[in-house]
């Protein structure tokens, strides 16, 4: 499957570090466009744009049918059609341009150009008519009506040259006189376009510079088509718009033409605060060169060009900008990097060049965002279509009830109508688009219409187990766009591929009636079942007009109303951080609906040559604030920490006043548990901070002697910490001081002073790990994993006490309580569950009457999955009451469609709600879970979002307070460096 587009199309993400390798993904990246932008209005207004030959970068929006097609379903009724053409090349293009209720068809074949005029039906209307010569390659072409009839435009290559005629042809499609030849030259031309205005027409071309820095650029060109005597056009000499710009995008209007430019920035940009310190190179350098400010001129339908105007002067913009006229006003909308992630833009510039909306973000944060298209109003509308993709959400075939249903089928398209003030509309629309580049768009009266690819199902198939077909697919939208209509496009003229046409392209509509071109294969119907290309030599390809009505049809719809979406859902997210990859992330709620987060990144100790000569560098610690308000500063409080010590973080409620009315310490404040690593040693750390993430005090928590005469040093790893309800804290960490890994505890005060000395917590014969601490009342509550056998004298969990199969380790959950002031143990350790699975990744959260804890059950070793559990692991959930006795046998939550479970996160009010992390293919996709008290089945999993990291990342997914409206979690950018992000989720 394959989709052109008018608009060059290459991959999104962070530009500057685009060039760095990334992990492989398990979907098209998203992309930005190249040079030169001025496809849409073509491809958009007059249908179709380009030519066979045209170079990958500027191939025309086209949707093509794979090959193989499962068999197509039985029933449904074909879609009304004409046959208005044969085309010797089944991937040559036709231009088709409407002009009142009538269109005109332009197409090549035998060496000359043809038009053919069809009626408001999409009936032929007499013969084919010759309209002149054509060249044997032609890369681009461009047809539009004018008041006087069309104007038809082309670039031609031959023997090294490269030439743009112009064609003047009246209303019935015949030449007013022959083409005349605009420019010739041997430098490339890339692309074109035809402006009609009320006095004649502007054809814009551009052709390709290559700036210093190697950053790609291009010129732009016009010549003025004006009536002559008898309605025949003379174009004027060639004249400059715009030179070495980084892209461009133009929109007719009645006084000659809007131009939008990406301009290349006067110097190189500063670094990013944002940035963490780190080696440039000359990498970063060219790939920050290829962002630009935002500028707009305007064109005069004799060809005098304005001054460029400001719109956005910051050097952030992609090279994706769009342009569009909206009630009068001209609506710039582009993808912006001006934040850690790039978002989508607009702006409002009133003719004349006064920047009447500022540039701002257009839809809330949603993680890495870019522009797909921004589609005009038709004829005497107000208000235009902006469409968007995001990285980190659900995919089009993971929503129940919209859209096809099968798992993978495709990305998600935004639809939002947007007015010439900017504000998108609340009614939110998606659509499903199985293809990189974008769906073909189009104005539909007060609504607009879609052609996508998408698995063709229908509403009363409930989930077979064969693959649906995917076809090219039509979508009538309402002014709510809500969907009037949909069904695949299938007509008579192709009934020996099932009705399923090869290529489909320009789509168009006019009061109400919309359609699109189609064509098939030459000679194709060799392959039952699908769009096949086989064909007898000098075979012609069957060019039809296929009809787009809004019908009742049994075929279900490839898109849905966004904004109707029942919650769970996430409602934004925001990048805190980019830069090296994170190992671990923790998060605390404050006052008023903020938050911090900490994190630190992932260091490989001796495998970094990145440290200055003299210093002892090791993994980041940082820390930041998020609330409704926004972000706060940035604070890196270590470079010397250790990644696999992990980090913590609890906040403290305000202190109480003293008796004269002072408080002891300030609100606001929490600690931070981390590892240091200096000269070789790691010791536990603990950092107070305040409100902002700013440090207040710290100190080192363990002094313990690490370095061993004849043997390893030993190693603390895996901190967590607990208010401690006192005034106080209690930290928890594994620590090997004595051989093997052992969960080791400490009290501390709000001035960080140690109020109890550390106490060994276990004395297992194997290792302990990845600690969890939670405090109710007097008693604090720890879980990890432990690897012990089986008959260690530990208490049996609600599973019984054995642990792997036949007395083998292998790795259970384990629950202690403490005395939160003397942190001596109450009662016996318990196991939780005992499986032949390796348990890890424990957590747990306070609920009412006691505990729920969480962990992943992953295959140890060779072993064979336990009972409920795939192969590739799942998470359980177990209630515990208040003296730790299991309220019944674990829940089992796999996760969607058998994907191994990585992780879990878990925060319990009234309910629990958990964010479980999966692993479906190459990526990670996050699902929300709402676990009930009582419920003993397992709850089901709605997407949250799909990330755009390697599926072997830990995201570290972590909760800020019991509500669970906030999840912190890691995630690599589209090209690859470390993020850490903030999701906002709104629960039933």
């Amino acid at each position: 499957m394959l989709v052109r587009s008018a608009l060059p199309w290459v991959r999104r993400g962070s530009r500057r570090d685009a060039g760095r390798a990334a992990p492989e993904r398990p979907r098209a990246a998203l992309r930005y466009r190249a040079p030169a932008l001025l496809g849409a209005t073509l491809a958009l207004l007059l249908g179709c744009s380009g030519a066979a030959q045209a170079p990958p970068a500027r191939a025309a929006r086209v949707v093509k049918t794979p090959p193989a097609q499962p068999k197509a379903p039985e029933g449904p009724p074909l879609l009304p059609a004409h046959v208005i053409a044969e085309l010797e090349d089944e991937d040559a293009t036709p231009y088709l341009a409407r002009r009142g209720d009538e269109a005109l068809l332009l197409y090549a074949a035998g060496g000359r150009w043809r038009t053919r005029v069809l009626g408001a039906d999409g009936a032929p209307r007499g013969e084919a008519m010759e309209a002149g010569p054509a060249a044997a390659d032609v890369p681009v072409a461009a047809l539009r009506a004018t008041p006087q009839g069309y104007i038809a435009a082309w670039i031609e290559q031959a023997e090294g040259s490269r030439a743009v005629r112009v064609l003047a042809l009246d209303p019935a499609g015949k030449p007013v006189a022959p083409a005349s030849l605009v420019a010739q030259t041997a430098e490339e031309i890339t692309w074109l376009d035809v402006l009609p205005n009320a006095a004649g027409a502007l054809v814009l071309w551009e052709m390709p510079r290559e700036a210093p820095g190697d950053v790609d650029s291009v010129d732009v060109v016009m010549t003025v088509v004006a009536p002559g005597k008898g309605a025949a056009s003379k174009p004027t000499a060639p004249a400059s718009v715009a030179r070495e710009v980084l892209g461009w995008h133009a929109v007719a209007t009645e006084r000659g033409a809007a131009v939008a430019l990406v301009l290349p920035p006067a110097a190189p940009p500063p670094r990013a605060e944002r940035k963490p310190a780190r080696k440039a190179d000359a990498e970063d350098a060219a790939e920050a060169g290829k962002l630009g400010s935002i500028a707009l001129l305007e064109i005069d339908a004799a060809g005098k060009v304005s001054a460029p105007v400001a719109v956005s002067p910051e050097p952030t913009a992609q090279i994706d900008l769009e342009i569009a006229a909206v009630g009068g006003r001209y609506l710039l909308t582009w993808t912006d990097e001006r934040d850690i992630d790039s978002a989508v833009y607009l702006a409002a510039v009133e003719p004349g060049g006064k920047v009447v909306v500022a540039p701002r973000q257009a839809t809330p944060p949603s993680g890495e965002q870019a522009l797909v298209s921004l589609v005009a109003p038709a004829e005497g509308g107000g208000r235009a279509l902006l469409a968007w993709e995001d990285l980190l959400r659900a995919r089009g075939g993971d929503r129940e009830g919209g859209g096809a249903e099968a798992r993978g089928a495709g990305r998600l398209i935004h639809l939002a109508s947007v007015g010439p003030d900017g504000a998108l509309s609340a009614e939110r629309a998606a659509l499903v688009f199985s293809a990189s580049g974008p769906p073909d768009l189009a104005a539909d009266g007060d609504g607009f219409a879609a052609v996508t690819l998408a698995p063709a199902t229908l509403k009363a198939d409930r989930g077979g187990t064969a693959a649906p077909p995917v076809w090219p697919t039509f979508v009538r939208f309402g002014p709510d766009l809500s969907v009037r209509a949909a069904e695949p496009v299938r007509a008579a003229p192709f009934a020996a591929t099932d009705g399923v046409p090869y290529l489909v392209r320009g789509l168009t509509c006019h009061k109400g009636a919309c359609a699109t071109l189609a064509s098939a294969a030459a000679g194709a119907g060799a392959q039952p079942g699908g769009a096949g290309r086989a064909g007898a030599a000098g075979a012609r390809a069957p060019l039809a007009l296929v009809s787009l009505p809004v019908r009742e049809s049994a075929w279900r719809a490839p898109a849905f109303r966004e904004d109707r979406d029942p919650p769970p859902r996430a409602t934004a997210v925001r990048a805190l951080v980019e830069g090296d990859h994170i190992a671990r992330v923790a998060a605390a709620e404050l006052d008023g609906g903020a938050a911090l987060a900490a994190w630190v990144t992932y260091f490989v100790e001796g495998a970094s040559d990145g440290a200055p000569r003299g210093q002892d560098l090791s993994a980041t610690l940082a820390v930041r604030a998020a609330s409704p308000g926004g972000l706060g500063k940035l604070n890196v409080l270590s470079q010397k920490a250790s990644s696999l010590g992990g980090v913590a973080i609890a906040a403290a409620p305000p202190p109480p006043a003293d008796p004269k009315g002072k408080g002891g310490a300030a609100p606001g404040e929490s600690v931070i548990a981390w590892v240091a690593r200096e000269r070789g040693e790691t010791q536990v750390y603990v950092t107070k901070v305040d409100a902002t993430g700013a440090k207040i005090a710290q100190k080192k928590l363990t002094t313990a002697a690490r370095k061993k005469p004849g043997g390893a040093p030993s190693e603390a790893s895996d901190v967590a910490i607990a208010y401690d309800g006192a005034g106080g804290f209690i930290v928890a960490w594994v620590d090997t001081r004595d051989g093997n890994a052992e969960v080791y505890a400490a009290r501390i005060d709000r001035a960080l002073n140690r109020t109890a000395p550390d106490r060994r917590i276990t004395n297992a014969p194997l290792d302990a790990a990845e600690v969890q601490i939670a405090v109710r009342g007097q008693e604090a509550w720890l879980v990890w994993s432990d690897a012990r056998p089986a008959g260690d004298g530990a208490s049996g969990g609600p599973s019984g006490g054995a642990g792997g199969p036949s007395g083998e380790a292998s790795g259970d959950v384990f629950l202690a309580r403490l005395d939160a002031k003397t942190l001596q143990r109450i009662g016996d350790e318990a196991r939780l569950h005992a499986s032949p699975e390796h348990s890890r990744s424990p957590v747990l959260a306070p609920l009412e009457g006691g505990v729920v804890v969480g962990w992943v059950d992953e295959p140890a070793g060779d072993s064979a999955p336990g009972e409920g559990a795939p192969a590739g692991g799942i998470a359980r959930f177990v209630r515990l009451d208040n003296s730790g006795a299991a309220q019944g046998p674990p829940v089992a939550v796999a996760g969607p469609d058998g994907a191994p479970v990585s992780s879990v996160a878990l925060a319990c009010d009234k309910v629990c709600r958990g964010v479980l992390a999966s692993a479906p293919g190459d990526s990670v996709v996050l699902n929300a879970l709402t676990l009930s008290p009582g419920d003993a089945a397992a709850p089901s999993l709605k997407p949250l979002a799909w990330l755009t990291g390697a599926a072997s990342q830990d995201v570290s997914p972590a909760f800020a307070g019991r509500s669970g409206a906030s999840l912190f979690f890691a995630d690599d950018s589209a090209s690859g460096s470390g993020r850490v992000r903030w999701m906002t989720i709104a629960w039933p």
